[in-house]
């Protein structure tokens, strides 16, 4: 990408100051060149307003002069610009990659924004190995294998990579466990791998294996299902029960995933089907996605935009986000007139390099699965509005409860979780007007005052202190950070106090402060609600209880998990630690190569030597540290 530098309007000669809105961008579509690019829209504070691209920057900033020509949305949008940047690229590919990721980025207040931006699932047959492996995979694709997806919905995933083991016996296990087996695991035992880290399989049967999984994968379903079903035929007829039985179980599995996952309609091996439904303001485009005639999920979208933005802005918008990072089918069909989308369909043709159409049916079966995708996006407004609702009906209850004058726009719970004060770790939850914000989620390792000899490691009034000092510290140096409205804790009057203290050393006595402590008996409904002057019990049945038990419930679950990973990466690798000069990857193919801890400590020195990548005089002193 031909990096220039971001020129800002500031810095061309002959401005006045007070151009503003449609003035300012006349003057700055002048200086603009005829090449692609990005530019970027700013108010008077240096928010950044819109982020867009062009194939001619000149030609494409210009228009936003023509008011008449936009709706009231862009109209707003220049009647704020006072700033402009832009840059350069060699391509319009390059710009709408650029773009995106800016969006993403800075998130502007007038584009539309796709928030379920995540990684979707593959399932990789990894060939790094002599025994390729069966895996789901999220990710760049850096490793060598074949990739299958994206599966937009992970279950659908799941179900399929087990229903391949079972169908296929393929191997799912890593590499250190594979070389370190001397007898077959489970999987072998349940029918679902064919034992080859113990040579119960040959590598070229194995590899026949792999290349039907592969074939089934690509769709070729009914010659993977005519070959199990002459071997089992075979088998039979040879008096080999117990081998036709097993065949039998396989050609079964085969048959439910394409039971799931079939589809049964022409012309739609590899297809996407997109569907806006816009209603009280709130819009959701719900996709299917198809690969090799096979069904890979359905996921509803809810992007964020303006009020009144027309549904082809929007959908167009998705569409350049959404394909920014992944594979492009060669069609795609929509429930909005085709046309809108000639720009669209020219930009992935030429990010893909393959022939790619955007289509709206008009009849048949596609026009089905366009009016039922429209449907399934019109219930996912309905059952996101309801929960909003819920969602706000909760927060309305918890301010009249705390007396509070303004909206709750943000709720901080924080907890913490520990075996014995090892591998201490603490944990803030978010809860916006949207409801959960996993993105705001952090986590803190415990890092104790080791100069105060009177803590203690189990001392959990100390942990939750020193967690809210590191962040409350963080509040008062920056004051743009997010400041929570509430903070809930999980503990009694002690936890309460003990946290109070940290507010008032920030002088943060703004922020509500209220802990959880169980009930009588520790019984679910009859937590006791503690705040500065008094004490509330709330009925068992009070949604807002409900509601400050799935806050806690939530930062319990995360502590855990957090505390769980921290424990699991200490106890393999804490003896490493120990020693001198081994950093993370040395760990790492120690334990890829030997599989254990105890067989690292136990090998000579030929065996560690035959670990290629990691240097000799390293491997003499691992050697020499264990064996003194």
């Amino acid at each position: 990408m031909n990096k220039k530098i971001l020129k800002t309007i500031s810095s061309y000669e002959g401005v006045k100051s007070n151009l503003k809105g449609q003035d300012i961008i006349k003057f700055i579509a002048k200086t603009l060149p005829n090449q692609p690019g990005v530019y970027q829209m700013e108010d008077n504070e240096g928010n950044i307003l819109y982020i867009g691209k062009a194939k001619n920057l000149a030609k494409r900033v210009i228009n936003y002069t023509s008011l008449n020509n936009l709706t009231r949305r862009l109209q707003r949008m220049v009647s704020l610009t006072k700033k402009m940047n832009f840059v350069v690229t060699n391509t319009e590919i390059e710009a709408l990659l650029l773009e995106c990721n800016l969006i993403k980025r800075y998130k502007p207040r007038f584009n539309i924004i796709l928030r379920d931006d995540k990684s979707f699932p593959y399932i990789l047959i990894n060939k790094e190995y002599k025994f390729p492996r069966l895996q789901k995979y999220r990710g760049s694709k850096k490793i060598n294998g074949d990739y299958f997806g994206p599966f937009v919905s992970p279950s659908v995933a799941d179900y399929t990579l087990v229903a391949l083991q079972k169908a296929f016996l393929l191997r799912s296990c890593s590499e250190g466990t594979f070389k370190n087996r001397s007898r077959p695991c489970l999987l072998f035992d349940i029918k679902r791998c064919s034992g080859p880290c113990v040579n119960y399989i040959d590598e070229s049967k194995y590899k026949e294996s792999i290349d039907d999984a592969k074939k089934f994968l690509k769709g070729n379903t009914k010659k993977i299902e005519k070959k199990l079903s002459s071997k089992m035929k075979w088998a039979s007829k040879n008096q080999m029960f117990e081998e036709a039985a097993r065949l039998r179980d396989r050609i079964k599995s085969v048959n439910q995933i394409q039971k799931y996952q079939s589809v049964y309609i022409k012309e739609m091996r590899n297809i996407d089907i997109f569907a806006i439904k816009i209603k009280a303001g709130k819009s959701c485009i719900h996709g299917k996605f198809y690969r090799n005639g096979s069904n890979y999920g359905n996921k509803s979208f809810f992007p964020s935009h303006e009020d009144n933005t027309e549904e082809r802005e929007i959908l167009e918008s998705f569409l350049y986000q959404f394909y920014a990072d992944k594979e492009i089918p060669p069609k795609i069909l929509v429930n909005i007139d085709a046309s809108y989308f000639k720009e669209v369909e020219k930009t992935l043709i030429q990010k893909n390099k393959l022939k790619t159409k955007i289509l709206k049916p008009k009849s048949g079966e596609k026009l089905q699965h366009i009016l039922l995708a429209e449907k399934n996006a019109l219930e996912s407004i309905k059952l996101k509005k309801t929960s909003l609702e819920t969602h706000h009906s909760a927060l309305n209850a918890l301010s009249k409860l705390l007396n509070l004058k303004n909206k709750i726009n943000r709720i901080e719970v924080y907890d913490n979780s520990h075996t014995f004060g090892k591998n201490s770790v603490g944990v803030m939850v978010v809860a916006d007007k949207e409801g959960l914000s996993p993105k705001n989620y952090r986590k803190f390792n415990i890092r104790y005052d080791l100069e105060d000899k009177k803590i203690s490691r189990v001392d959990d009034y100390y942990m939750m202190q020193e967690v809210l000092s590191r962040r409350l510290a963080k509040i008062n140096q920056n004051e743009k950070l997010n400041i929570p409205d509430i903070i809930i804790i999980d503990g009694g009057k002690g936890q309460f106090n003990s946290v109070l203290k940290i507010l008032n050393k920030f002088k943060l006595n703004n922020i509500k402060l209220l802990s959880v402590s169980k009930g009588p008996n520790r019984n679910a409904g009859r937590e006791i609600i503690h705040l500065e002057n008094r004490n509330i019990n709330l009925k068992p049945n009070d949604s807002l209880l409900h509601f400050i038990q799935r806050l806690r419930d939530e930062a319990h679950r995360f502590a855990i998990t957090a505390h769980r990973s921290k424990r699991s990466k200490s106890s393999v690798q804490s003896i490493f630690d120990e020693i001198k000069g081994i950093g993370p990857k040395t760990k790492k193919a120690l334990l890829i190569h030997f599989g254990t801890v105890q067989k690292v400590k136990s090998a000579s020195l030929s065996e560690l030597k035959k670990i290629k990548t990691i240097p000799v005089k390293k491997l003499e002193h691992i050697y020499e540290f264990f064996n003194g």
